[in-house]
């Protein structure tokens, strides 16, 4: 275990007890440095409100063990965005933090995890954060994300993910610089999609992606996930999802990480891979000024290179590849024969809705691999979903 400062754990809570408690039993479950105090911060936003006291009697009525226990009652109400804000403050109180919102649960070995990927990365300045959550998911296109296998425990993602995360003093305060230089009221940026112009403006997730896009960095993620969400209803989601639920790793208490420059599996914020990434591995597209779009999902004013690696349309195609290996890059390294992604130039590109709903289809086909469910079936389950809103039990 590493020898820098232990980091506090930080948890945001607002107005649900029974979410609340459901994480403090799975922290109190997991695996902590012996000898070394950790303490623990639970913040409560404020609201007069019962939810809100029922909150604050499970924060305060908790046994922590493994050392200081502070429970704060903000002095005022300050929504989503104002809370992690405050939250992530923190940092520069204790040094580093791990910052859990309520409606999560942690797997046994996540503190190891945490402590030992800030300690690798924190002199790193590229490096904005770590992730407690293994993103099986492609935020645009909904689809399954693989990221490339390699020798490492974690890659690297230009998304700060919310579903668990840790960030070292130093890491919070070049985010609060660059807020403090107004980047983050900007339009659009080449690095980052469109639609994080339209989130709401209490969520502190596109600001923190847009700096990540901004500066260049990226945060750290586990290929096997240390915390999962619980997909409680909140500010959110009205109804309960189970879409964030992952597989919780219970069991691996030491982690492998590579230097930052060494790892081939590092991804845009468009679930990308690099292009700088991509020549490490194969030779096949060096000579070219390209960018990697495998999923069709940027935007003409996102393709940087004069040619891109795509699965949208075109009117012509330099080299052509087929898509039917995981993860999508692999068809590249092995050069897989097809026509479903092509090199080409980027004036060639088709746009349009006809082309975008050729994108649509082609990441359907690639993420059902080809396999949807029947026609019979489809119409069975939509009889059978009827039925079950209707009240008719099986």
């Amino acid at each position: 275990m590493t020898n820098q400062a232990i980091p506090a754990i930080v948890v945001c809570a607002y107005n649900r007890p029974y979410a609340l408690q459901r994480l403090l039993r799975s922290l109190q479950a997991a695996y902590y440095p012996p000898g070394k105090p950790v303490p623990l911060h639970i913040s409560i936003d404020h609201a007069e409100t019962p939810a809100v006291w029922a909150v604050q009697e499970v924060a305060e009525g908790f046994d922590w063990p493994y050392g200081p226990k502070q429970v704060e009652l903000q002095a005022r109400h300050l929504g989503l965005l104002g809370h992690f804000y405050a939250s992530g403050e923190l940092s520069c109180r204790y040094g580093q933090i791990i910052l859990l919102e309520d409606d999560l649960l942690v797997g046994a070995p996540f503190y190891d995890y945490a402590w030992q990927a800030l300690a690798a990365y924190r002199d790193d300045s590229r490096i904005a954060g770590v992730s407690l959550y293994s993103l099986w998911f492609n935020g645009y296109t909904h689809h399954p994300f693989t990221a490339l296998p390699d020798d490492s425990d974690v890659f690297f993602l230009q998304i700060p993910y919310t579903q668990g995360q840790a960030f070292t003093q130093n890491q919070w305060e070049r985010f609060t610089s660059w807020r403090a230089a107004g980047q983050h009221l900007n339009g659009p940026l080449p690095g980052l999609q469109d639609m994080f112009l339209h989130f709401d403006a209490e969520d502190w997730f596109p600001i923190r992606t847009r700096y990540l896009a901004d500066s260049g960095r990226t945060y750290v993620f586990p290929r096997q996930s240390l915390a999962t969400g619980a997909g409680d209803p909140g500010t959110h989601f009205a109804q309960a999802s189970h879409f964030f639920q992952v597989p919780l790793q219970n069991f691996k208490r030491d982690y492998r990480f590579q230097p930052f420059d060494q790892a081939p599996a590092v991804y845009d914020a468009f679930f990308e891979i690099l292009p700088e990434r991509l020549n490490q591995l194969t030779p096949a597209f060096r000579d070219y000024d390209y960018c990697v779009d495998l999923n069709g999902s940027k935007a003409c004013h996102n393709l940087t290179g004069k040619y891109v690696l795509t699965s949208r349309p075109a009117r012509k195609a330099i080299r052509q590849f087929g898509r039917g290996m995981w993860p999508a890059e692999a068809n590249l390294l092995y050069e897989v024969p097809g026509d479903e992604i092509r090199l080409c130039a980027v004036e060639d590109l088709h746009w349009g809705r006809l082309a975008d709903l050729a994108v649509r289809k082609a990441n359907y086909d690639y993420a059902t691999r080809r396999h949807p469910v029947g026609k019979k079936a489809l119409i069975q389950f939509t009889l059978l979903d009827w039925l079950q809103k209707l009240g008719v039990k099986p």
